[in-house]
């Protein structure tokens, strides 16, 4: 008698610890659903779990991902070659050619008149500072700074 009680109470033992819910599962079933999978980047967590990268998973709360249903697999797409042509079209060989010579006046720049031009013109913009401009300068930004409204002073008292 003692036997068949110790042997019953052996096989419910058994059973309870082939049971499909372990204790993390049974501490987080009850909480939002959150599965998170690793990435290149960093860890994404997701509301579902996400099949196609069961082997990434790295946590989850909420019910096992097994518990979920997995989606329908989306059929193989089926490749064909494309049709056969005969024929094959090649783009002609660049030849080389000698470097231009003649007019320059679409390139005004390569001459030496046009580089004088260039040199006085730069002269021409080049501004000097005077102590008048300088002052001139300063106060107009002065006159147009937007006044800035006095802030009320904070209470002391707590």
């Amino acid at each position: 008698m003692l036997r068949k009680v110790l042997f019953m109470g052996a096989f419910v033992a058994g059973l309870g610890a082939c049971s499909p819910i372990d204790k993390y599962e049974s501490q987080v079933s009850g909480w939002e659903p959150v599965y998170c999978y690793q990435s290149l980047a960093a860890v994404q967590c997701y509301r579902e779990p996400k099949y196609a990268d069961k082997l990434r998973l790295v946590n989850y709360f909420g019910p096992h991902p097994s518990r979920y249903d997995a989606p329908e697999a989306k059929p193989e797409a089926e490749f064909k070659a494309p049709e056969m042509i005969t024929y094959w079209v090649k783009d002609a060989e660049p030849v080389p050619q000698p470097m231009p010579h003649g007019d320059l006046a679409d390139r005004p720049w390569l001459t030496e008149e046009g580089r004088n031009e260039q040199r006085a013109t730069a002269e021409m913009t080049t501004l000097k500072a005077s102590e008048v401009g300088a002052n001139a300068l300063l106060r107009r930004i002065s006159y147009s700074k937007p006044e800035t409204p006095e802030l009320p002073a904070p209470d002391t008292a707590v």
